[in-house]
């Protein structure tokens, strides 16, 4: 994989946040915004969340204005057709892992024609067969071609299937936050600008 990183988080960086349903909206609100302000589209590619990053992104109003779409691959072998990532990577970790978050990102941005991804792989219930106990996920966003954000994220949910809902709405609000700061740069706690430039704009 070739590709420039502006900035990954540490895979061991957990994101455990209990959000409500209006802060969702404003999430969805502000990355439909930061799309329109610079003409651009986004699509999702997702396994765990299994369609659940679709919906919220299609639920939006004006949702064809700047969403494309999105792929559900729930197993390495749909993924290596679908999302090219060699099974050699995507079997040892059981698709689980920032490295093939990170590819599916910048995949789906190639496949739908868009310069915005986001992308969700992860365990939303045990899988005692596998040694698997530790329910977690990896996030990733790309923007023209980068990857922007990676990070492990964990919910404190119980059910399997608010905990998806979780990750997806999660992912949702960090890319928000993410985007915000290039519609809006702000001083940062460390007194710097946010220093990543917007699409089709240099630094500066």
């Amino acid at each position: 994989m070739s590709t420039k990183t502006e900035k990954v988080m540490s895979p061991e960086k957990e994101k455990l946040t209990d959000l409500n349903k209006d802060k969702v909206s404003s999430a969805l609100d502000i990355i439909k915004q930061f799309c329109s302000t610079h003409k651009i589209n986004l699509a999702v590619a997702e396994s765990v969340s299994s369609g659940l990053l679709q919906s919220l992104f299609s639920s939006e109003a004006e949702a064809g204005l700047f969403y494309h779409g999105g792929l559900t691959t729930y197993n390495c072998q749909q993924k290596a057709r679908h999302l090219e990532i060699p099974q050699e990577i995507c079997d040892p970790c059981n698709g689980v892992a920032a490295d093939v978050s990170q590819r599916m990102a910048l995949k789906i941005c190639s496949l739908f024609d868009c310069t915005l991804g986001l992308s969700l792989t992860g365990y939303a219930s045990p899988i005692p067969e596998q040694n698997i106990f530790e329910l977690f996920a990896f996030g990733s966003i790309a923007l023209d071609g980068e990857i922007i954000y990676c990070e492990k994220i964990k919910s404190n949910k119980q059910k399997p299937d608010e905990i998806r809902e979780d990750y997806a709405r999660i992912l949702v609000v960090e890319c928000s936050e993410i985007l915000k700061l290039k519609l809006n740069p702000i001083e940062s706690e460390t007194g710097k600008r946010d220093p990543r430039p917007v699409p089709g704009k240099a630094a500066r």
